[in-house]
Formats: C-alpha cells, structure tokens, sequence
C-alpha cells in the first residue's frame, strides 16, 4: 500500500536522515512501532565507529520502551530524551548468562552480568528468543573473529541437520530457525 501511496519506506525515511547503514538494515529486520522507529536516528550518534549494531528489538527495560540495541560490543538501552534513569548499558564482556521466556504472550530477555541483572520484557513475537541467540553469539565469537556473512540458506539446511541428528534442541531450533526467517 506504501508504494501505491508513494510514502517512503522506514529505511528510505532513515537513510535520508542520515542513519547509519548497519542500523537501517537491523531495524528493517526486526517488528516494533512507529513511535520507536522516531528513535533510531538518535542511536546513531550512541554508537561508536568500531562498533557494528546487530540486532535490535522493542522492549520495555525499567517501565521505559524503547529500542534494545545490540552491538559488537554491547547491549545498549538508551531510554527516553525525557527519562534518562531507564539507561541501561551492558558490556558483551561483562554478560554471565542470557536466557529469554514467555510472559503473557511476549518475550521477557534476562540478561545477568557481573554487577547484576537486565530485565527487559514486551518484546513482540520470537524476537527475545532470536536476541538471546545473537548475544550468545557476539559474546563467544569463533576464536579467528567473527565469521563473514553467510547466506541464511544455507545456515538454514545446517541448522535442520543439526536438529535432525539431535545435536539442538526442539526450542533451540525453533528461536535460530526464525531469527534466520527473519534475516532472508
């Protein structure tokens, strides 16, 4: 309908305002509302240069929502521009374990750390399950540096065989399935 509309689709409408190319692509993978969306230009000057954004999902961490944003380097929470005590900055390094659940229908992602905990909870669909593979992920990358973009495809058929020969689990393979239906 956009198009028979000609209105501009969220990474055109990001792109124009500058937004850097790695969070235009994660935010046109994941589901959240507009009124979050008015928010990614503002992550950009969050970010450093050296680091890349992964993911990023909406989420509400200490009674804020928001974008939860992960990075090469971190999970980054920024908050609201009117309430700054809901920031929350965990470094990848510092992560102890992540685990995500159900709460009434949405996702709830809890995030220990050597100095405490991140809760954060109402994110839509699969993507807290998704997001706790991607942390998990980044935290542990393989010992050469991070792999090279593959095709979601093929990661698809690995991941089956995986399942298949009963080296993952039914819930392990059902969050990793539909992060990469996410990515193709």
């Amino acid at each position: 309908m956009s198009k028979w509309l000609k209105m501009p689709t969220l990474a055109e409408r990001l792109r124009a305002q500058g937004v850097r190319d790695d969070l235009v692509q994660a935010a046109g993978r994941a589901a959240f509302g507009r009124q979050s969306d008015r928010g990614l230009p503002a992550m950009s000057a969050l970010l450093t240069d050296d680091e890349g954004v992964i993911q990023l999902v909406e989420a509400r961490y200490a009674g804020a929502t928001g974008l939860l944003v992960l990075t090469t380097r971190r999970l980054l929470f920024p908050g609201s521009a009117v309430d700054r005590t809901s920031e929350g900055v965990v470094q990848l390094p510092d992560v102890v374990s992540v685990e995500s659940r159900k709460h009434r229908g949405m996702g709830v992602l809890d995030v220990t750390t050597t100095s405490g905990s991140l809760v954060a909870d109402q994110i839509l669909g699969t993507q807290a399950e998704a997001l706790t593979i991607a942390i998990r992920q980044a935290k542990n990358p393989p010992p050469d540096g991070p792999a090279g973009r593959r095709d979601p495809l093929d990661e698809l058929a690995e991941l089956r065989a995986l399942h298949r020969a009963g080296a993952i689990g039914e819930a392990e393979y059902l969050a990793r399935k539909q992060y990469l239906f996410g990515q193709i």
